[in-house]
Parts: structure tokens; sequence; C-alpha cells
């Protein structure tokens, strides 16, 4: 009989704490998540600051936390390599834990994380798992913590050097022509000199060469308070397997990277740049649309940012700029084409992208026509630069990384 009763006693117990732990497990349970800034260029490493409260007088003998981070921000976690007999690093995205809470108790840990991508992100998203004392009744819960100023994090692109990974759309040897300004003059004349394979044709003082008996062009004085718009395109290929989605959205990304390096070339210089995109506008802002018509809506066209300190807004936007295709590039040219004065004003565009067409070919010449000087950066190889004439300026990358 005392037997009996002693089992009866342990099934009432265990019945009780079960129910227990599945209706009050996450009862006075919070789940906080805070960083150590708002603010981080890319490739940076900032701290998170996660933090779980048990409230209750009841203890968890068993909790496990999973924590997650958005793509593009993953923990750094130094292990030591035993082969090795080195530290090394791991990154990672989603990390495991496991504690026993007492009631009343707080614990606080602080973790290393890697931002790799730029973008906005906020962090605060885990999934905790609660168990009873025998471990056989589990409980879950998420937690997302809302979007904070204290919980979100702002990562801007970090600037490359353009003269070491950019060329020009031709192969040259000997001497080459270093610009230290991103604009010249052309009614601003210091004299001429021989002409280079890097020198577009409508350089060339016909003049100077008809006296010296050999091609000859301006040099032309660096200004710098000349205004550019920066165009950047958000096909990664002429032809896209989706009409919103690029098929290679790490072209994309240095794209971006590449309009980060020009702003940050030009943020000691005081020239006014804008920022024009087929990327979603309301990303960034809805005061950011070219128009209120069916194309301008779908344009992203930003106000003018000079100085170092409106340069750091600019990189904000390319920040908060999605990877997606608002409108088609070939509507979008079209559209500044019609309103070159708007989107040209100053009379220069650089054109950021990952391929150069024949469509924007034909943009350049009938943007010059309308007085408008085009330049291209182009994000991949020289694949296109055969069919690239003598007098469009474009820069290739010489070689690209894969992520």
């Amino acid at each position: 009989m005392i037997f009996l009763a002693i089992l009866a006693a342990a099934f009432v117990v265990y019945i009780y704490q079960s129910v227990l732990y599945s209706k009050h497990s996450f009862d006075g349970i919070s789940y906080e998540v805070t960083t150590s800034t708002e603010e981080v260029f890319q490739n940076e490493d900032i701290y998170i600051y996660e933090e779980i409260t048990n409230d209750k007088m009841i203890p968890l003998p068993y909790l496990k936390v999973a924590t997650s981070l958005p793509q593009g921000l993953n923990f750094r976690i130094t292990e030591f390599d035993k082969k090795t007999r080195r530290p090394r690093d791991r990154m990672l995205n989603h990390i495991q834990s496991v504690f026993v809470m007492k009631s009343k108790q707080k614990i606080r840990r602080r973790w290393r994380v890697n931002c790799s991508v730029r973008g906005v992100y906020t962090v605060g998203n885990a999934t905790l798992v609660a168990s009873d004392i025998f471990g056989m009744t589990n409980t879950s819960k998420g937690f997302k913590c809302e979007p904070r100023k204290n919980n979100t994090v702002t990562v801007l692109p970090s600037p490359v050097d353009l003269e070491e990974h950019f060329t020009s759309s031709y192969y040259h040897s000997g001497d080459v022509i270093k610009n230290h300004s991103l604009l010249t003059d052309p009614l601003l004349i210091a004299g001429a000199r021989d002409y280079t394979t890097l020198d577009p044709m409508n350089k060339v003082n016909w003049k100077q060469t008809a006296a010296h008996g050999r091609l000859m062009v301006n040099i032309e004085e660096y200004t710098q308070r000349r205004r550019f718009n920066i165009l950047i395109n958000m096909n990664s290929r002429d032809i896209e397997r989706h009409p919103t989605q690029p098929s290679s959205p790490e072209f994309i990304e240095y794209c971006i990277t590449v309009a980060a390096s020009i702003l940050d070339r030009v943020s000691h210089e005081n020239v006014p740049v804008r920022i024009i995109s087929n990327s979603p506008p309301d990303a960034v802002s809805s005061d950011f649309r070219a128009s209120d018509d069916e194309i301008g809506e779908k344009i992203l066209f930003t106000p003018p940012y000079e100085g170092k300190q409106e340069i750091l807004t600019a990189l904000r936007v390319l920040a908060m700029m999605k990877t997606e295709i608002s409108c088609p590039v070939e509507k979008m040219l079209d559209y500044i084409l019609a309103n070159s004065r708007m989107f040209a004003e100053s009379g220069n565009l650089i054109v950021v992208s990952a391929y150069i067409s024949e469509r924007m070919i034909v943009f350049h010449d009938e943007m010059a026509r309308n007085g408008v000087k085009v330049i291209f950066y182009v994000t991949t190889t020289n694949q296109n630069a055969a069919i690239i004439p003598k007098n469009i300026e474009v820069y290739y990358k010489t070689y690209f990384d894969k992520h």
C-alpha cells in the first residue's frame, strides 16, 4: 500500500508540474536585445547585448535559446584550433544555448557580430524552448523585438580604390593619364598633349593636331564645383530571369560599393551629387520618387548631397536601397532621356552597371546630343569592351571576386 501511495503521489506531482510548466513556463519571461552602436561600415564588428529575464517565482530547469541574426550579420565566434594551435574565427548566423534559470533571475550576455553586407538590420529574433523538471513536456515561444533605435544598426557600404579596381575599356601599356578629379571642365583649356588610347575622340584638338602632325588632345582643368549624378542599374544582366529580382545580386552589391566609392572620392570636393536608380524608392523614402506618373514613381531620385556630412546621408540611402528592380532599365533610360534636364541638370551623369549594352550606348549618344556627358562604370569584366565605341568613356573591373 505504501508503494502504491508513493507511486500515486509521484504521478500527481508529475501531472501537476507538467501542467504548471506547460501553461506558465513563459509567464514573466522577457527577451531584449540592444546594439553597441547604431551605424557602422561594411565588414566592421559590433557588439549586441542579449538579456533574458525570468521575473516569476517558478524556476526553469531547462531553457534553450535559439538566437538568429538577419542575413548579412554573423556571430563571430573565436575558437582554438587544435591542429594549428592558433585561435580562429567562425561566422555563424544561428546560435543555440541552454540555461537553468532560477526564479527572479536575469541573464545578460554579449556577442561579437560581423556586419558583412550593407543594409539596415533589426536584431532580436529568438525562439525559446522550456521544459519541465523531467524533460517530458516542452513548450516553445518565438520572440521578435520591435524595431527601436537601440536594436537597429545601419551598415554603410565601404568604398574601394577605384583606380586600383578599374581600368579603361581598352588594354593599354606605357604611360597612363591619371585624373585627380572625377570631372574636368571642357571650357577651361590648360594646353594640349599627345593623344593616348584612353582619351575619347571628342577631346581631340584638331588645330593642334594639324600644327604638330599627330593627334593632340586638350588638357582640361579640374573642377571641384561641377555637379553630377550617379545612376545605379539594378539589373545584373541585359535579360533577367525574374522581372523584379536580379539574377546575380552580388553584382548589384558591387555597383552600390562603386557608387559609395564615388561619393567618398568627392566628399572632400563639395560636389553636389544625386542618386538615381531603378530600385523601389519607397524603401528609402516616398519623397524620393522622380515623379507621380507610372514610370517616375518607380525611379529613385534623391536630392543633391554635398560635403562630408551630406555624403554620409547619401551613404545611408545606399544602405537602405533594396536589391530589387522597380522598373526595366530600358524604360528608366527612356524616361531620363525624355527628362534629361531634370536628371542631368549639371550636364554630367555617371552610370554604374553590372554590364553595358547596345541600348546604353544609344542612350549615351542621345544624351550627348542633349549636352550631357555620360561615363560608365561596369562592375564585371571587359566582356563587352569590343562593342564600346572610342567616344565613350568606360571603366570596367579587371576581375570579380566571387562571394
